[in-house]
C-alpha cells in the first residue's frame, strides 16, 4: 500500500501544481506601458491575463500588479535587465515572471489605527518606504516623547540634484504637518517624481545646534484618485468571492502595504472604510 500512497501523493501534488500554473490574473495596476502581444493592446485595470499570454514592457522598470484566482497578489515584471535593450528582450510569458508577493509583516508590525498619538517616529516611518495618500498628512505626536517648539523641532534632510536639502517640518501644538509641495520645491530644484529617496529625519535643537537622527526612509506620495480607482477595480473581485465588508477592508489594507509600503494607519483605515461602506 505504501508505494500506492506515495504515487497518489505525487499525482495530487502534480495536479495542484498544474492548477496553480493555469491560474489567471486580473490586472489591478500598471506602471509604465505593458502590451498584451495576443491582442496587440495596452493592458488596463480589469484585464485578465492567462499564464501563457506574452506581454511586452516599454521599459525594464514597467510592471503589472494583479490578483490571482486564489486571491493571491502578484507582481508581473521582468526579473533581469535586457542587454542590449530591445523590444524582443522586453517580452516574456506571464507564467515565467508572475511572482507572488511575500506577505510582509509590515501591516502586523505597523498598522495601529487605534493609536491616538505617535510615541515612536522611528517605528511610525520605518526605515524602508512610507507612503502618503494624497499631498499631505497630519501626524499627532506624543508631547512627552517629542516636545516640539520653536527651539526643538523636526527636520527632513535629503538630496536634490545631488545637493543637500533640509526642511523644517511644520507643526501646530502637538501635530506635525508633512506637505508634499513644501518638500518637492527646493532651492536645489523641483522634485518631479512621486518618491523622495533617503529622507533622514532629525530632531534638531536650535539653542545647542545639535541634532539626533531618528530614522531614514524613502518617502512617497500617491494620488488619492489613483488608489480609489485601483481599489474600485479590486472590490468587485472580492465581492464575487463572497467576502464580507471587514474581510474586504482587511484585504485592501494588506494590498496597500504589499505594493505601496507602510502608511499612516488611521488614514488608510478611514480611506478604506469610506470606500467600502460607500461601494457595498
Amino acid at each position: 500500500m505504501k508505494p500506492v500512497v506515495q504515487l497518489l501523493t505525487v499525482l495530487l501534488l502534480a495536479i495542484t501544481i498544474s492548477v496553480q500554473a493555469q491560474e489567471s490574473f486580473i490586472v489591478t495596476r500598471i506602471n509604465g506601458v505593458v502590451t498584451n502581444n495576443k491582442t496587440g493592446t495596452q493592458l488596463k485595470a480589469g484585464d485578465v491575463l492567462q499564464p501563457s499570454d506574452k506581454v511586452t514592457f516599454d521599459s525594464f522598470d514597467s510592471y503589472v500588479i494583479s490578483i490571482g484566482q486564489n486571491m493571491g497578489r502578484y507582481m508581473i515584471k521582468l526579473h533581469e535587465p535586457p542587454a542590449p535593450e530591445t523590444i524582443q528582450q522586453l517580452s516574456a510569458m506571464v507564467k515565467d515572471i508572475a511572482v507572488p508577493t511575500k506577505r510582509r509583516s509590515l501591516m502586523t508590525e505597523r498598522y495601529r489605527p487605534d493609536e491616538t498619538t505617535v510615541s515612536d517616529l522611528r517605528s511610525y516611518f520605518g526605515n524602508d518606504k512610507f507612503t502618503i495618500i494624497g499631498d499631505n498628512i497630519a501626524v499627532p505626536i506624543n508631547p512627552q516623547s517629542y516636545p516640539i517648539d520653536e527651539n526643538k523641532f523636526l527636520v527632513f534632510y535629503y538630496r536634490v540634484n545631488n545637493n543637500p536639502v533640509s526642511k523644517k517640518i511644520g507643526y501646530e501644538n502637538t501635530t506635525l504637518f508633512i506637505e508634499r509641495d513644501k518638500l518637492v520645491n527646493t532651492n536645489a530644484g523641483v522634485i518631479t517624481q512621486n518618491e523622495i529617496p533617503s529622507v533622514a529625519v532629525y530632531l534638531y535643537e536650535r539653542n545647542t545646534k545639535t541634532s539626533e537622527e531618528i530614522t531614514k526612509f524613502n518617502l512617497a506620495f500617491v494620488d488619492r484618485e489613483t488608489v480609489t480607482n485601483e481599489f474600485m477595480t479590486i472590490i468587485p473581485i472580492l465581492v464575487k468571492q463572497k467576502m464580507g465588508k471587514d474581510e474586504i477592508k482587511k484585504y485592501l489594507i494588506e494590498y496597500f502595504y504589499d505594493f505601496y509600503g507602510a502608511t499612516d494607519s488611521r488614514s488608510i483605515k478611514a480611506f478604506v472604510d469610506e470606500l467600502v461602506d460607500t461601494a457595498i
